[in-house]
């Protein structure tokens, strides 16, 4: 995934401003979103929910469509995972 690396610090300085951001549950992301994912911020473009198959067996769950500059993807989460939104940026 391409994009700014986010680095978590309290103090709110690593390389530069920090972002912040609220814990929401998987099945209350929307489209629009943005969200920290593996370091990077990926803004949300699509959700579906649904039972998809876990590890654990087929749970109720989401597909989140993602973009990230010149990268998009789709995860799959529990509808119970938490996720991090991002509530505002420098």
């Amino acid at each position: 995934m391409s994009g700014e690396i986010i680095r978590h610090d309290q103090g709110g300085w690593i390389s530069g401003p920090s972002f912040s951001t609220e814990n929401v549950l998987a099945e209350d992301v929307e489209a629009g979103d943005r969200l920290l994912y593996d370091g990077h911020v990926a803004e949300v473009t699509d959700t579906r929910l649904g039972f998809y198959r876990f590890p654990e067996g087929r749970l109720p769950g989401v597909s989140i469509g993602w973009k990230a500059g010149s990268s998009s993807g789709l995860l799959f989460r529990r509808a119970s995972e938490m996720l991090q939104r991002i509530t505002s940026q420098p």
